[in-house]
């Protein structure tokens, strides 16, 4: 029985493996592993630094699904070109079709995710901001279509 890992109470009738000490946690991997594939968090914490949770992917996206809303605009112009943008993000496109412009606010979309990433998330002003970064990294581009613009691509 490990000696720094504790069962404790995170909600009635569930319980979340707790790790005080990294080293603990490294040699339970395999638990940490199982508990987390039955959707069950797991806190791990290194000495004098906040604790971090391990939980399922799947359960990340759709905790972040539910809290991050999209809802771009989109304008076509007399000449044909379609310019689609996200009022609250610096995010836009353009293209020669609604299909292209889609793409590319993809795009658009994943480079705004790694700028925050390798940058951003450095700035006071931008720290709280890390839910649609992380959605973004954690989704394929289908999924982010489907977030986008509600439809399959």
């Amino acid at each position: 029985m490990r000696t720094d890992c504790t069962l404790g109470t995170l909600w009635p009738m569930t319980q979340t493996l707790t790790y005080t000490k990294i080293t603990d946690a490294r040699a339970a991997i395999a638990d940490i592993y199982d508990t987390v594939s039955r959707h069950l968090p797991v806190d791990i914490t290194r000495e004098n630094e906040a604790p971090v949770t391990v939980i399922r992917k799947d359960d990340l996206k759709s905790l972040l699904r539910s809290q991050c809303t999209f809802d771009p605009k989109v304008l076509f112009s007399k000449e044909g070109q379609v310019s689609i943008w996200l009022e609250n993000l610096p995010v836009s496109s353009q293209g020669n079709s609604l299909s292209d412009a889609e793409n590319a606010l993809i795009e658009a979309l994943q480079d705004y995710a790694q700028t925050w990433m390798e940058d951003l998330k450095d700035y006071p002003n931008h720290q709280k901001g890390w839910a649609i970064p992380a959605l973004v990294r954690l989704s394929e581009n289908e999924e982010l279509h489907h977030l986008l613009f509600g439809n399959e691509e």
